[in-house]
């Protein structure tokens, strides 16, 4: 990882999320009429800003997000002067649904932003996504030796469902296996048209057929999905998008970079192509064609161009909040009764290595990387941990339920109990972060 790299776009996508959800605890309380003395973009010493009101809107030394200051609330061990100047503008004097929505109003804010990025990102076409994902989960190859070939798992079979949830396409498989490693998973199949269940049981480390590590594994490939180059001989022979490659000169094709292997191998001669198309089998010649750089056939992975109107771009980024946020609260599950390793969370160090990537992939992958963290940042927020919103947001449910105030001893332990379970997780993040480093990884269990 090139830590240097990383740290500006880590620096940029926390600052924004987290200055975007202080933005909504701020707008919230000056919407009641609270008094707030400051609002900070980053942290420390005060670099230079203005005062308007009772507020100094500042620009802080650090610029990770930032962080907003109410007179009178509570736990703040910041070292301006916050005492009351009785008016009744200070937080704890404000009835306690008014505290609350104030704390609600930053991981709500968080959420707003997520669906606004992926709006933003669906109305303008967030650029060619492999169509493979999107389609139906027909297996095009199941691995030797692995979990789904010993569950007797065969190319052909479509995955329909996994422990008995619907699923209709490879991006919803994926998703399903990812977050079940070493776990006995049910594998719903159709094989000729008839149903029937089959447990599987996940790995919890593998590599893909490109090298790279992922997490939740059976063994299976999806069927290639191909389309043709006009004027080349795949177009000539007569392939369409959305074409299903099973097998080219009898090998099996799990890539573009399989068939290029064939074809170069073929010295011109004529391939025969095994394929599917709308379920039915199809047997094409394919006679490549030599040019300078070698032959060529014109056949290329078939994708698909995400892109909706307004209308339809904010009703898919809702939907995808929504499945996101299922799926959050699946892995949460998951993690507290031990059926995931927590060596599958991502702390600092990995999320500074996805922001790494995303902006080398470009706009739309850094954008959308900003969505989904922040959306992560507004729902662990909601936790009953104090010093989280979800903290204050429980304190204050329970002090609404009894028709009392609690005691400051009695919240003075609360959030100290609520900071050591915080630290904990923080300590498991960190250590899943560095057992992932190459420079640690051998060393750590």
């Amino acid at each position: 990882m090139n830590i240097l790299y990383n740290v500006g776009p880590f620096i940029i996508v926390l600052g924004i999320i987290i200055f975007v959800h202080e933005f909504g605890h701020f707008i919230t309380a000056k919407a009641f009429g609270m008094r707030v003395f400051i609002f900070s973009f980053g942290f420390g010493k005060r670099l230079f800003g203005f005062k308007r009101g009772d507020t100094d809107y500042r620009l802080s030394l650090i610029p990770l997000g930032g962080y907003v200051k109410l007179e009178g609330e509570p736990e703040d061990h910041l070292s301006e002067d916050t005492s009351a100047l009785g008016d009744g503008k200070d937080f704890t004097a404000r009835p306690r649904w008014q505290k609350f929505l104030v704390y609600l109003a930053g991981p709500v804010m968080n959420a707003v932003l997520t669906i606004a990025v992926l709006t933003g990102l669906f109305r303008a076409g967030s650029g060619e996504v492999d169509a493979t994902l999107f389609s139906p989960a027909v297996i095009g190859q199941v691995e030797p030796e692995s979990p789904a070939a010993r569950a007797g798992l065969q190319p052909g079979d479509q995955i329909v469902s996994v422990d008995g949830k619907p699923v209709t396409s490879w991006d919803e498989v994926i998703l399903a296996i990812l977050i079940r490693p070493d776990a006995d998973i049910q594998v719903g199949i159709r094989r000729g048209g008839a149903e029937q269940a089959v447990s599987v049981r996940s790995t919890s480390r593998a590599n893909d057929s490109s090298g790279k590590e992922m997490v939740g594994h059976i063994g299976v490939s999806p069927v290639l999905l191909v389309k043709a180059d006009p004027g080349l001989p795949a177009s000539e022979a007569g392939i369409l998008p959305g074409d299903q490659l099973l097998k080219a000169g009898g090998r099996t094709v799990r890539s573009i970079e399989d068939l290029a292997e064939v074809v170069g191998a073929s010295k011109g001669q004529p391939v025969l192509l095994e394929l599917q198309r709308d379920g039915q089998p199809l047997l094409l010649t394919l006679t490549p064609r030599q040019t300078p750089e070698g032959p060529r056939v014109g056949l290329r992975r078939h994708t698909l161009m995400k892109q909706f109107g307004l209308r339809g771009a904010f009703v898919e980024a809702c939907r995808t909040t929504w499945q996101q946020t299922k799926l959050t609260f699946e892995v949460v599950k998951r993690l507290l009764t031990a059926r995931l390793s927590p060596k599958t969370m991502m702390g600092p160090l990995g999320i500074a290595g996805k922001s790494g990537e995303a902006a080398k992939e470009g706009l739309a992958s850094f954008f959308s990387l900003i969505a989904m963290i922040s959306l992560q940042v507004g729902i662990l927020n909601l936790f009953p941990l104090a010093p989280l919103d979800g903290g204050h947001l429980a304190i204050i449910g329970l002090e609404g339920l009894i028709r009392r105030d609690l005691s400051m001893d009695v919240k003075a332990w609360i959030m100290n109990a609520g900071a050591l379970v915080l630290l904990g997780l923080i300590v498991v993040v960190l250590y899943s972060d560095l057992s992932k480093t190459s420079a640690l990884s051998k060393y750590l269990p």
